[in-house]
């Protein structure tokens, strides 16, 4: 056989061989994950919402005043509330704010971090669905459009966007009106976005209120969050609500003369007396913002300096001199923020006074100037006390004396675990002339009931100098609140009876009575309450408020309600800190008073003391006293003549069994 023969059927046996045992074909390697899921998995890069908006945020010209790349220093005080949303320990905040302050712009830097950073379902409500397409349009679709790094979740090929959805590349944000219960409860989002929402309707539909019918959607996230922001309206209004629940953060700014942390309220800004003309005051841009402790007039230059050195601080706690946070209160998942129109970068203090100028004789206009300039919800105002007012009822006698007339003396104490415990002391005369012989802080329990009822009050002379025969008296009864810590303070109440008395306020009690009395103890076999043991007085507060501060407005010349030579500021702060105020149904219009707050004074401990003293003497029925210049009891005219006279015998009776009330040393 040749060779070539052999070549040849040798290479008919390969491709027989081949063909009976093909070789087999290269098959194309298949990723583990897509490219999808790897972005999915991705985790977010360690940057604050802030830092994030500073790197990648574009302002459009057709959006914003200030077109260009985002700077926090032109807001500082926009920097905290956007951080608080990358907070792992807040899952709620709160913006109540004005107008022109930026607000929606620290929201929309919030729903671009999480578009690229964090993806997840989201929501955000407008009040009508009218305006949900003005938003995506003229706000979202720009913004996404302005920023490099925006656009590539939105202009991919999978991303698809309408008026009233985001669907992205990795996530989906829906736009819904707050009139509209279909859109809120339709769809679970990890995030919710809240916008105006004192403009949304007191019911979706026939269902329950917007915030609540979307809050549902957020159950399943064990990590969502919730953002409101809007402008207030009235107290019953959704963003006012919010912010009583949170823990009411406000911005504070240093003096630039004297270094005092203080929150910037319109009543410091100062114009001339003489000048009444609001064009006047905006061209010539004479109005200042002055300091609260200085009396220093900032420029806005010096205003706006100032703030870029502000610091957030919740309620209860204080800033010193330093800028340091001092007895901070634990931390809360609800961060709340107020801000007002004197923060803003794009008004002066003179713009704001014209504005208050052209507003304060119309109610309409007043009422947009409180909610869209000051940031704090409209309220009609039926009484309310002023410390210029308030100072004017001091007399001629000092700290810790008791003035000649007074035959009683009554205290009360208001402890607050993080703020000190706070007492006064008030002396009583005939025809409930009373005045205050002491206001203090003491640092725990044990040190403020020494303070009150472990020590005699010297009297003094009907010109204020210490009585020479060394008299002194005693409290005859102190209210302890016992609102916080129930059980603790009850052992104390104990351990001082009958001269400490425990109480709790309450808007009313049944009945118009301005007392009920229930009793702690029970009887250990019958489990019935024990009459002879612990009593708890619960006061209406209400009642006593009002009381308290129509004593404390009379005018000097007919006030029979005094304070002493050297009261302090912090005292008359605290005493204005509540007014009564008529809030209206939502839905029926029907108008109720109420006691509330006055907003930017957060402290009313002595004023809840004043009250809780004034109740201590009514306990004791100094209404009834004799007046040493009057020895015949006080008859009053209504009723018949066996009525009146069974009154006189009640007051003799009563004024014998109760002889001694003041011990002599």
């Amino acid at each position: 056989m040749s060779v070539s023969a052999k070549s040849s059927g040798a290479s008919r046996t390969t491709k027989r061989q081949r063909k009976s045992n093909p070789k087999p074909k290269s098959k194309k390697r298949v990723p583990l994950w897509t490219d999808a899921e790897l972005a999915a998995l991705e985790l977010p890069d360690e940057i604050s919402v802030s830092d994030w908006a500073e790197a990648n945020r574009i302002l459009d010209p057709l959006a914003s005043a200030e077109p260009g790349p985002w700077r926090n220093d032109r807001t500082p005080y926009l920097t905290e509330i956007m951080d608080a949303f990358t907070d792992p320990a807040i899952s709620e905040i709160t913006l109540m704010k004005s107008t022109q302050v930026g607000g929606t712009e620290a929201m929309l830097n919030m729903i671009g971090y999480l578009i690229d950073q964090d993806p997840a379902p989201t929501m955000l409500v407008e009040p009508t669905e009218d305006l949900c397409a003005t938003i995506s349009q003229d706000r979202l679709t720009p913004m996404c459009n302005a920023s490099p790094t925006l656009e590539r979740h939105t202009g991919r090929s999978k991303a698809k966007v309408t008026v009233m959805a985001y669907r992205l590349d990795r996530m989906v944000m829906y736009l819904a009106g707050a009139n509209s219960p279909s859109a809120l409860g339709a769809r679970p989002v990890r995030y919710l976005f809240c916008d105006e929402t004192d403009k949304y309707p007191p019911f979706a539909g026939r269902e329950a209120d917007p915030i609540s019918l979307a809050e549902e959607r957020t159950r399943t996230f064990w990590n969502s969050k919730k953002v409101m922001v809007s402008t207030p309206t009235t107290r019953s209004g959704y963003i006012t609500q919010a912010f009583e629940r949170s823990d009411r953060r406000r911005f504070y700014v240093p003096c630039p003369e004297c270094g005092t942390y203080q929150i910037l309220h319109f009543r410091q800004v100062k114009w001339p007396e003489d000048q009444r003309d609001p064009e006047a005051i905006r061209r010539e841009q004479c109005a200042r913002y002055e300091c609260c402790e200085c009396e220093n007039l900032w420029t806005d230059s010096q205003r706006q300096a100032a703030i870029r050195r502000g610091k957030w601080c919740p309620d209860g706690a204080t800033i010193n001199e330093h800028g340091e946070i001092e007895n901070a209160p634990p931390v809360s998942s609800h961060a709340g923020f107020w801000l007002n129109c004197l923060y803003s970068p794009w008004l002066t203090a003179s713009d704001v006074a014209a504005k208050f100028l052209e507003s304060r004789d119309d109610p309409g206009k007043l009422m947009n100037f409180t909610n869209s300039w000051l940031g704090e919800c409209w309220e009609e105002k039926t009484q309310e006390s002023k410390p210029e007012r308030l100072v004017l009822q001091t007399v001629q006698v000092p700290k810790g004396y008791v003035p000649p007339y007074a035959q009683v003396l009554v205290a009360a104490i208001d402890p607050h675990p993080y703020q000190g415990i706070y007492y006064v002391v008030r002396a009583y005369g005939p025809r409930e002339e009373s005045h205050l012989v002491r206001e203090d802080i003491a640092e725990s329990l044990p040190e403020a009931i020494e303070n009150v009822l472990g020590i005699g009050y010297p009297f003094c002379t009907d010109i204020g100098e210490p009585d020479p025969s060394g008299k002194t008296a005693h409290v005859r009864l102190c209210c302890l609140d016992t609102s916080d810590n129930t059980d603790e303070m009850y052992e104390y109440c104990r351990g001082h009876a009958p001269q400490l008395r425990p109480i709790k306020g309450q808007d009313s009690i049944a009945g118009g009575s301005q007392f009920s009395v229930s009793y702690v103890d029970r009887d250990p076999v019958t489990g019935k309450p024990d009459k002879t043991g612990l009593a708890l007085w619960r006061v209406d507060t209400n009642y006593f408020k009002t009381k308290v501060t129509r004593l404390a407005n009379t005018p000097q010349a007919d006030s029979r309600w005094h304070l002493h030579s050297d009261v302090s500021e912090e005292y008359l702060r605290q005493f204005c800190s509540e007014h009564k105020v008529i809030r209206r149904n939502r839905k029926t219009g029907k108008a109720t008073e109420a006691w509330v707050p006055v907003p930017g004074q957060p402290k009313n401990h002595y004023f809840d003391c004043e009250v809780y003293a004034a109740a201590a003497a009514d306990m004791l029925h100094v209404s009834l006293m004799k007046d040493p210049d009057n020895p015949e009891p006080r008859v009053y005219e209504a009723g018949t003549p066996e009525e009146r006279q069974r009154g006189a015998a009640r007051a003799s009776g009563f004024l014998k069994r109760r002889k001694g009330w003041l011990r002599g040393r």
